[in-house]
């Protein structure tokens, strides 16, 4: 299994030079598995416009069926989904699949005043999937999960695992006042990577951030170690953090937990 980071800045885009190293775009992950040929896309910032070019370029050996998993409405999560190529050419078939209405949130950013065409124009093969809260389905010999997450309006919390590893997917989440979210710390255990929102520094957090639906790199660690997973990806960079910030928070972070990166757009990791 291979992950690859499209898109990894919370809330906004950024872009000029100060934002190079870590990137700009809003969220987007690649999953490449070993046994089915499907790819796996977790969310539609403003990466899947980028991730939508490479699959048309790689359709030979990546093949045509796409499963975007959602993990909240946010528009973070959703604003690149007008610019995904492969949704506008026959062809292609598109699974989409959330605890929402993916649907309606996104036929709604597709609608005036906002956009100047539909859904109705998109030509690829597109089904929606409406999740419960907790589930589970199969790719190949994969298995994706999926827990609700702490965060206004709830988030979804993503783990897949292949051949005995995995790799969790926890962004835009909050922790609690006290303690760990005890249920994240179950869903983590003994992953191999484990990507978590780090928007915020503790003084950002303590500062007024409160309720906002986002965490910290310490508590990052602090789940990391609870559920003794191998490495830690920093993720959902705030878009005030420049590259000497990410970096900064990756070090500070490394001082307590030696294996922890911070997401950097375009890297590809093996699990």
């Amino acid at each position: 299994m291979k992950i690859r980071f499209w898109g990894t800045r919370g809330s906004v885009p950024v872009s000029g030079p100060a934002y190079v190293e870590f990137g700009g775009n809003t969220p987007c992950l690649q999953v490449t598995l070993d046994s089915c040929s499907e790819v796996l896309v977790l969310d539609s910032g403003t990466g899947i416009r980028e991730l939508g070019n490479h699959l048309l370029a790689k359709r030979d050996s990546l093949g045509s069926h796409v499963r975007l998993f959602l993990t909240h409405a946010h528009w973070d999560h959703i604003q690149g989904f007008p610019f995904f190529a492969p949704a506008y050419i026959p062809g292609y078939k598109l699974d989409i699949h959330c605890t929402k209405e993916a649907e309606d949130f996104l036929g709604r950013q597709m609608s005036p005043p906002f956009f100047p065409v539909g859904l109705e124009v998109m030509q690829a093969d597109i089904h929606f999937h409406r999740l419960s809260d907790r589930g589970e389905f199969q790719m190949g010999e994969a298995s994706v999960r999926w827990i609700p997450l702490p965060h206004p309006q709830l988030s979804t919390g993503i783990r897949v695992e292949e051949a005995g590893r995995a790799f969790v997917f926890a962004t835009d989440t909050e922790h609690p006042a006290e303690g760990l979210n005890l249920e994240l710390v179950e869903f983590a255990q003994d992953a191999a990577v484990l990507a978590y929102d780090a928007q915020y520094t503790p003084s950002e957090y303590q500062s007024g951030k409160q309720g906002w639906g986002h965490s910290t790199f310490r508590e990052g660690v602090d789940l990391a170690k609870a559920a003794s997973v191998e490495r830690l990806v920093l993720f959902s960079h705030d878009p005030s953090h420049d590259d000497a910030s990410c970096r900064a928070i990756e070090e500070a972070a490394r001082a307590l937990w030696p294996e922890t990166w911070g997401a950097r757009q375009g890297v590809t990791i093996d699990i």
